[in-house]
């Protein structure tokens, strides 16, 4: 058993920024239950303290960190009927807002979870379009697991990512509504043998 020896505090010559401050807010709103937490918690309230002497002010930067609380703890939930749905090969309801703001809610059939290096996404067959969408993760604002099987699709069918709001599938507006050209193609690489 491991035993946790309580110092005296330290006062540490910092300057921080509100930014800053801000940061490790969502730090510690992401993750309410971490290690740490409740010390964490503490060490924003002097930085809190510090920045803004006013009490009134302070507890409305307080009340935004629950707010990302809250919004973490959806993610989570949308993540893990996702998951459960991914691995039980089943369709999937969800609420989503697209980049223009405008809500639907669309019968899907999650094929994969992917990551890009900016965003999450939901790759799944859309019931109302037909087709392969990649559903922005943080646009999802709920979903809800059915009973309904959900068929796999040929991975080959997915494409690439969205750049810049559009998907790239094959079926996607990237093709200009050409349909993609089935025949292998040969690329020359530089070097190797030249006859």
């Amino acid at each position: 058993m491991t035993r946790t020896v309580s110092r005296s505090p330290v006062t540490l010559p910092l300057s921080i920024t509100p930014e800053q401050a801000a940061a490790i807010a969502v730090a510690l709103a992401a993750q309410p239950d971490g290690p740490y937490a409740t010390e964490g918690r503490g060490a924003l309230d002097k930085v809190l303290a510090a920045l803004e002497p006013d009490p009134r002010r302070r507890e409305a930067l307080v009340t935004s960190t629950l707010l990302v609380r809250v919004e973490a703890g959806r993610a989570d939930a949308v993540r893990s009927v996702l998951e459960q749905a991914l691995t039980g090969h089943r369709v999937v309801v969800v609420s989503y807002r697209d980049a223009k703001g405008e809500a639907s809610r669309r019968e899907v059939e999650p094929q994969l979870l992917a990551r890009t290096a900016e965003r999450e996404y939901l790759v799944a067959w859309c019931r109302e379009r037909e087709a392969i969408r990649w559903f922005r993760q943080d646009r999802i604002e709920s979903a809800e697991l059915t009973a309904e099987s959900a068929p796999r699709r040929d991975p080959a069918t997915f494409g690439a990512p969205p750049a810049d709001g559009h998907p790239t599938h094959p079926a996607g507006r990237a093709l200009g509504g050409r349909a993609p050209d089935p025949r292998p193609r040969l690329t020359l690489l530089p070097g190797g043998r030249q006859d």
